[in-house]
């Protein structure tokens, strides 16, 4: 069953040579894996992050156009919530969010 929500990005980093394993478990429990390299690039819901890995979001303000002081809000993880799951900590060594870019003119 899908999971609805905000979809978060973040960057999975594999134990060494664990990248396939780490992309079907991930896959497995919902996440959509959109590159597997020497990093997985991950996406999934809000809640799916949280079910699985235990991270909480809070909501943020980032500038979008420094120049113009245009903002926009975006979900920042709690890193200090985040937990790799005995069922995954064979495969996942890390995991690094991805935070919205500051364009300049």
């Amino acid at each position: 069953m899908a999971k609805s929500g905000v979809l978060i990005a973040a960057e999975v980093t594999p134990h060494p040579g664990q990248a396939q394993q780490a992309a079907r478990a991930l896959q497995g429990l919902g996440f959509r894996v959109l590159h597997s390299g020497s990093t997985l690039s991950v996406q999934a819901p809000q809640t799916l992050w949280r079910e699985t890995f235990g991270v909480r979001f809070i909501r943020q303000k980032k500038g979008v156009l420094k120049e113009t002081g245009l903002t926009r809000a975006y979900a920042a993880p709690r890193l200090e919530t985040l937990h790799i799951p005995p069922a995954l900590e064979d495969w996942i060594a890390d995991i690094a969010f991805i935070v919205p870019p500051e364009w300049f003119t």
